[in-house]
Parts: C-alpha cells; structure tokens; sequence
C-alpha cells in the first residue's frame, strides 16, 4: 500500500511482552482498546476478529485495531508461544491508508525485517540506553509501516547480550520451566547452577537487573499470569497452579501486592481494553 510523508507520524509503545500458552487455550471475546501487532513463534492460532476468522501459524503477524473485537483459540495439541506490542498512534496518521484497508495478518518470508524490528525494541525497552525511547519509537514505525505496505524482506537478526551468570540461570530455568508450570527454586539452586554463591549472584543480579534472583523469578512468574488472564480463560485457580502458587488464595495476595489489584479485577479491566502492565523485566519475559 502506498504511504505518505512518515515525518509526522508519532506512536506511543504501551505495553511488549511474550506470552506462552498451554495446549488447548482460549482468549476472549475482548474488545481492542489500541492497537496491537502480535507475532506467532511456536504453534497455531485461529484468531477471529469482527467476524471473521484466520488461521496464523508460526511466522505470521497479527494486526488489531482500537474497537475490534477478537478471540484466539490456541493449538489443541501443543504449547503455543507468541510477542505482542500494543501501541497508540498520537499524530500523523493521515500519511497511512485508512486502517480498515490494513492487512490484518501477514505470513513472514525467511530474513524478514518485522523480527528483528521486535527484538531490537525489546532490547531497548529492557537496557534504556541512551536516547531509547525516540530509537524504540522509530523501530515501532518502521515495523507498522513495514507491515502496512508488505515491503518485509532483509537479513539475519540479533539478539540482546546480558551478564553471562545471568544467562545461565535464566537458561536454566527456562529448561526447568519448559513444562509449562513455573516451579520457583531457590537461591541455592541457582547458585549451583551458576557456579558462584548465593551472595556473588545476588549482586551481579542487582547490579544487572535491579533486584536478586528470587524476586526477578517471582516477576516472571507474575508477569506470566498477568498474560495469562489477560490472553486466556483459564481459571484463576489453574493459573495459579502453572505459575507456582500453592493455591489461588497466596496467588491472589501476592499479585494485588504488586499489580494493586486482585487477578479477577485484572482480568476484567484487560478484557474491557486496559494493557497488560508491563514490569521491568518484560525484555527477559522471552522465557
């Protein structure tokens, strides 16, 4: 499609993240507040919008629009793992065609320019180097714009670089939580992992991260069932089972103490519109 002078054109990220689903999963009806590009990565999705149904697998790109309604039914027979960004658009939007004449999915060639787009926004909203935020919006541009027009070849993509000790715990419990239920360790068992003691990682997570590794774990597993209300049906209860809580009452507890809200509140406002809030670890969430 044919774009007009891009100068103008001003974005707002509001919220990126990854999302992991289990076999079988549903999400919605929801009621699009912004709009969102989500990147199918492992397993199929039918997503339906407004009526009409799509079948994505992995490589494909989903765009929704502010007001759509859509629901997504996940693979039945495996995990299905997939990015999103929502995102506002603030000014120019008269340089675009009009956006009910959008593609709504697009089918990734091999060396596409959309994925490494994604991961190089990811990095910088996770590291916040100098001048971020403009860089991060001109990735976002170039990514709606790119996916606007179907111009999407290039090359070869990159991925973000974090302290090796860090690395390998995350490694690590990546394989531990590969199973779908995120089974919390301890400081020990991560220090193991990581060859060092407990005191020695503790300080190059703070240094690293902003915090040790029992609360940047804690994050994630928090951050998941955020996704996971907001992007599924599933139960409270099941919710938190697969996100390491001994029982909905202890999870519900610890995710008003951090989100200032109970999960069916969360749940609700998401399904209304509202974004997933993102945490400060959302550039690690590729978990």
């Amino acid at each position: 499609m044919p774009l007009g002078d891009l100068s103008s054109l001003r974005l707002r990220i509001n919220a990126t993240g990854m999302a992991n689903y289990p076999a079988g999963t549903s999400f919605g009806p929801r009621l699009l507040g912004d709009y969102e590009l989500v990147w199918i990565i492992q397993g199929q999705v039918d997503w339906e919008v407004d009526g009409t149904s799509f079948a994505a697998t992995p490589g494909s790109v989903i765009l929704g629009r502010p007001g759509q309604r859509d629901f997504f039914r996940w693979e039945p027979e495996r995990r299905t793992r997939h990015g999103f960004i929502h995102f506002s658009i603030l000014a120019g939007i008269d340089a675009l065609p009009a956006p009910e004449s959008w593609p709504q999915v697009c089918v990734l060639p091999e060396g596409d320019i959309l994925r490494p787009l994604f991961g190089h926004l990811g990095h910088l909203l996770a590291h916040r180097p100098e001048g971020h935020e403009e860089l991060a919006q001109g990735a976002l541009r170039q990514a709606l714009t790119t996916f606007i027009s179907g111009a999407v070849a290039t090359s070869e993509r990159s991925t973000p670089v974090e302290h090796p000790l860090v690395q390998a715990v995350f490694a690590w419990v990546h394989e531990l939580w590969s199973d779908g239920t995120m089974d919390p360790p301890t400081l020990g068992d991560c220090a193991r992992v990581a060859g060092v003691t407990r005191a020695h990682l503790a300080r190059v997570f703070k240094t690293e991260i902003g915090m040790g590794p029992i609360e940047a774990l804690r994050t994630l597993r928090l951050d998941r069932a955020a996704m996971l209300l907001s992007r599924t049906n599933l139960p409270i209860q099941d919710i938190a089972a697969q996100t390491g809580f001994p029982n909905a009452f202890h999870f519900s507890k610890v995710f008003h103490a951090v989100y200032g809200r109970s999960p069916r509140d969360m749940r609700k406002a998401m399904l209304a519109g509202e974004v997933v809030p993102m945490s400060s670890l959302h550039g690690s969430t590729r978990l």
